[in-house]
C-alpha cells in the first residue's frame, strides 16, 4: 500500500499541483505535501482512495461535501483551495499546508496543559466549529487529530497558539451507505459496507454510535471527550475493540474527571460533564453557547449553565 502511495510523488494534479512527498497515510487514503506551480506556494493535498469509487453517486457526494467544505471562511478552520476528480477516478482535495503539531502531539508533549491554555485552544476550536454549523456542516469526526496548533503571536507580539481544524465533511464523504441506490439518501450510519467505522470510536456521540441524523450537538459531545482528555490524560470510554467503545457512549456514564485527577479546575470538569450528556437537550446547544461558558470561566465570572451531577461512577484502578 505504502508503495502505492509513494508512486503519486512527482505526478502534477489538476494540470497545477506537483506532489513532493508523502505526509502521511490513514484508511481513506495519504495527504501529500505538494507545490501549487503559479503561486510557487507550498499546499497539501489529500487523495482518497475509496472502495466505494464505483458507486455511481460516490463522486457527485464528494464534490458537494469537498464544495461545502471549501466555503468554510474562518481563521480557524483549514482552508480548501481546491478539489476534484482525475480521468483515472483519483479524487483529491488541495488545502493549506499547516506547519504544526496535532493536538494529539501536543497532549503527548506538553502535557500537562494549564486551564487556561485548554480553554483558549477549545474556544478558538469552538469559534471554527460555530461557522461550519451555521452553514449545515457538522464535522462528524473531531479528534486530537485533527486539530493542528500552530506557533502564532498576537497582536502585541506575544507567543500564543493557533488553531486550525482539519478534515470538515470528510466522514460524511466516507460513508458509503449515503450512496446507494438511484435517488441519494443522507444515512449518518455509524459503519460502512465494510463494517468499518465511520468516525474514531473513542470521540463519537452516542447518537453516531446508534446511526441516528446528526446535528451540531454530536460535535459538541466529542469537543467534551476531548476536553475529558486534556484534563486526565486518557478518553473516558475504553474497551477491547471499536464496538465495546461505541457501546459505552451509547450506555455507560463517564467518570467525573476529577475521580481520576484529583486537581482538576472544577469550571472545566463542568464545562467538560455538560457537553458529555447522553441527551441531546442536556448538552450545550450551540458551539457559541459552550465558547460562552469558556470565556465567562477566564473571565472569573459565574458560568452561565448550571450542571447536575453525574452518577456516581466507580473506577477501576490496577491492583
Amino acid at each position: 500500500m505504502a508503495k502505492a502511495f509513494d508512486q503519486l510523488v512527482g505526478r502534477t494534479i489538476a494540470g497545477k499541483f506537483l506532489v513532493e512527498g508523502l505526509i502521511g497515510t490513514g484508511a481513506m487514503g495519504a495527504v501529500y505535501r505538494a507545490r501549487h506551480l503559479a503561486l510557487d506556494k507550498t499546499i497539501a493535498i489529500k487523495v482518497l482512495h475509496s472502495e466505494n469509487a464505483d458507486e455511481p453517486t460516490f463522486a457527485a457526494r464528494f464534490q458537494r461535501e469537498a464544495k461545502a467544505a471549501s466555503r468554510l471562511n474562518h481563521p480557524n478552520s483549514m482552508a480548501v483551495i481546491d478539489f476534484g476528480e482525475e480521468p483515472d477516478g483519483l479524487l483529491y482535495i488541495a488545502m493549506e499546508y499547516l506547519d504544526g503539531r496535532s493536538l494529539h502531539r501536543v497532549l503527548r508533549e506538553d502535557s500537562p496543559i494549564s486551564t487556561a491554555r485548554i480553554a483558549d485552544i477549545l474556544m478558538q476550536t469552538l469559534a471554527a466549529l460555530a461557522v461550519a454549523h451555521d452553514m449545515g456542516v457538522v464535522h462528524r469526526d473531531l479528534k486530537p487529530e485533527n486539530i493542528v496548533v500552530l506557533e502564532g503571536a498576537d497582536d502585541d507580539g506575544r507567543l500564543r497558539d493557533i488553531v486550525k481544524v482539519c478534515d470538515f465533511g470528510i466522514a460524511k464523504i466516507t460513508d458509503s451507505r449515503a450512496y446507494r441506490g438511484t435517488e441519494e439518501r443522507d444515512s449518518n450510519a455509524p459503519v460502512t459496507t465494510a463494517g468499518f467505522l465511520v468516525g474514531t470510536p473513542e470521540y463519537m456521540s452516542p447518537e453516531q454510535g446508534r446511526g441516528d441524523k446528526l446535528d451540531a450537538r454530536s460535535d459538541l459531545y466529542s469537543v467534551g471527550v476531548i476536553l475529558f482528555e486534556m484534563l486526565t490524560g486518557r478518553v473516558p470510554f475504553e474497551a477491547e475493540n471499536a464496538i465495546g467503545v461505541v457501546l459505552k457512549h451509547i450506555t455507560d456514564e463517564p467518570p467525573k474527571p476529577s475521580s481520576l485527577v484529583p486537581n482538576v479546575d472544577p469550571r472545566l470538569e463542568s464545562v467538560c460533564i455538560r457537553a458529555l450528556r447522553k441527551r441531546l437537550d442536556d448538552r450545550y446547544q450551540s458551539a457559541r453557547e459552550m465558547r460562552s461558558d469558556l470565556r465567562l470561566m477566564m473571565e472569573g465570572r459565574p458560568l452561565q449553565h448550571s450542571v447536575p451531577e453525574l452518577p456516581s461512577v466507580r473506577v477501576r484502578t490496577a491492583e
